[in-house]
């Protein structure tokens, strides 16, 4: 941070954005007292948070005041081994009743969708249940001011959608003080009260949500803008801005109609993914994470795996790659089976890049980081290889950093270059825009793009829709540990309305080309130009 002068009213809704690296975490760690009681580092000017000079409290005292902190890692902050003993930690460190304690527990673990999860072990939930998790245990605080740093990020979209709309309504309702800083804007931004942009640690816009994104400055930076936005700003629509499809689309007419149909998926030339009934259970799973899934990637072809949180989308990419193994039915990767092949020859031909990247770092530079999968490679290559990646993410800078002295966003940049390095026949990436801001998004998408090309099968595992409909040609749905459905992703109203009707999360632009669809008008378009090209505002209400 550089010179931040910031003041938030009582009961304000507000609403940090910025691309990554800009500070919004670094913000809300002071104002916990993070920054600089644990985090270390040089503190100069005065923060004041709840009344209280954060310089002379703790972040315990704080917490003891009333502020609490949902961090970006919620694994990083668990200390119980059980759901339910993990939302009573809090309560029972205030010394509340017992009956006080259970009420809230199990008001907060309802609040988000967890009710029947108590007895289950926290490190047996997907990203998305933890971080649901790491909201419950901080409602159950009753904090009068709530600070949230990327509470989405591993969540699909109606669960952030009914998460952020819960916890705005909790603070309404309590005049509790909501400090957010997010990725997904179409959402936050509705139930703010105030958008604050973080450019390079100093804070570059500041004032009504709609008006602060609205500014072709502000997507300039690589704050990953609402596409909905974006084209109401191509298409000069008067303020309000819409941040929504539903907002965006009755303020449009369409130019005239253009004839598209739905073009059918060739079939792969070659294949370097098979599951065949693939079927998996957890020793404490209640039933298998993994159904009878059935499918085949072939060589070149980026196809999204997309599902409700804990549908068993992260299982079905440790399978794919042999990091379990299928207790039923069967995967081959590259034509080797995964039950009988040699983790050292599935290491050869497979990249995964895990939600949470801590998990996958080893090395204490970032460039033995990269270099750390070549062993069977000659001394030059191993270097060329290295160079080419750090440049390729933009890590050169970086490069003699302790990996996890890094950000979540730039953590995922190692591990997904040091993946690439490996020029793996698969590559799978789990949430590979967690920490990412919009310019970042959009070069991750081209990146899938050019390595398909170059023959490699991309499986993304991803919540973001905009990055689905970037990046992938087509969406293998799951729904329960099963496979429902498997679609081309395309921008015909035919493919539109397959995929929505599949439950698959519609981009912006799509989801808009539907509504327009629907009102009578036959719209193709997978991209903004496409959207701006084919669209006017409308006669009225412009």
């Amino acid at each position: 941070m550089d010179r931040i002068a910031l003041e938030i009213a009582a009961g304000e809704r507000v609403l940090v954005a910025g691309p990554t690296g800009s500070g919004k975490s670094t913000l809300l760690r002071a104002l916990m007292g993070i920054v600089p009681h644990i985090s270390g580092g040089d503190l100069s000017g005065g923060i004041e948070v709840a009344g209280l000079d954060v310089r002379g409290r703790a972040p315990h005292d704080l917490a003891a005041h009333g502020v609490t902190l949902v961090a970006q890692d919620p694994a990083e902050t668990f200390v119980a081994d059980r759901v339910a003993a993990e939302v009573a930690f809090g309560p029972e460190s205030l010394a509340l009743p017992e009956r006080e304690v259970d009420a809230r527990v199990e008001t907060s673990l309802a609040a988000v969708g967890l009710a029947v999860a108590g007895r289950r072990r926290v490190r047996e939930l997907s990203g998305g249940e933890q971080q649901r998790l790491a909201i419950a245990a901080a409602l159950a605080l009753r904090p009068t001011v709530l600070l949230m740093d990327e509470p989405t990020a591993h969540l699909d979209e109606p669960t952030a959608r009914a998460i952020l709309e819960l916890v705005a309504a909790v603070a309404r309702e309590r005049g509790m003080t909501l400090v957010v800083a997010e990725h997904r804007l179409g959402i936050a931004a509705r139930l703010a009260t105030r958008a604050v942009v973080v450019a390079a640690g100093r804070i570059v816009g500041d004032g009504d949500p709609r008006g602060v994104l609205g500014d072709p400055a502000v997507a300039s930076l690589g704050v990953p803008v609402p596409r909905s936005t974006l084209a109401a700003a191509a298409l000069s629509l008067r303020a309000p801005l819409p941040l929504t499809p539903e907002e965006l689309a009755p303020r449009l007419q369409v130019r005239g109609e253009r004839d598209a149909s739905a073009s059918p998926r060739a079939a792969p030339a070659e294949e370097v993914l098979r599951f065949e009934h693939a079927t998996y259970a957890y020793p404490s799973g209640e039933r298998p994470a993994v159904r009878g899934v059935s499918f085949v990637l072939g060589k070149g072809e980026r196809a999204a795996l997309v599902g409700p949180t804990g549908s068993g989308k992260s299982t079905v990419a440790r399978l794919a790659l042999g990091v379990r193994r299928p207790q039923r039915g069967r995967v081959a990767l590259a034509g080797m089976g995964t039950r009988v092949t040699p983790m050292a020859r599935l290491a050869a031909a497979g990249g995964l890049v895990l939600q949470d990247p801590v998990r996958q770092l080893i090395a204490e530079r970032v460039d033995d980081e990269i270099a750390s999968g070549l062993a069977g490679l000659g001394r030059a290559d191993r270097r060329e290889r290295v160079e080419r990646e750090l440049e390729r993410f933009g890590l050169a800078a970086l490069r003699a950093r302790h990996p996890l002295t890094l950000s979540e966003g730039e953590r995922r940049r190692v591990v997904l270059a040091t993946a690439i390095a490996r020029r793996p026949a698969v590559l799978v990436l789990d949430e590979p825009t967690l920490g990412q801001d919009g310019r970042q998004r959009d070069e991750l998408a081209r990146l899938v793009l050019e390595l398909a090309a170059e023959g490699t099968g991309v499986l993304v595992i991803s919540h973001d829709p905009e990055f689905v409909a970037d990046s992938c040609e087509r969406a293998i749905v799951l729904r329960e540990g099963a496979l429902v459905a498997d679609l081309p992703i395309g921008g015909s109203p035919e493919e539109i309305e397959r995929l929505a009707d599949a439950g698959v999360p519609l981009s912006d632009v799509a989801a808009t080309a539907r509504l327009l669809s629907r009102s009578g008008a036959r719209v193709v378009a997978r991209s903004v130009e496409d959207l701006v090209a084919r669209a006017a505002p409308a006669a009225v209400g412009v």
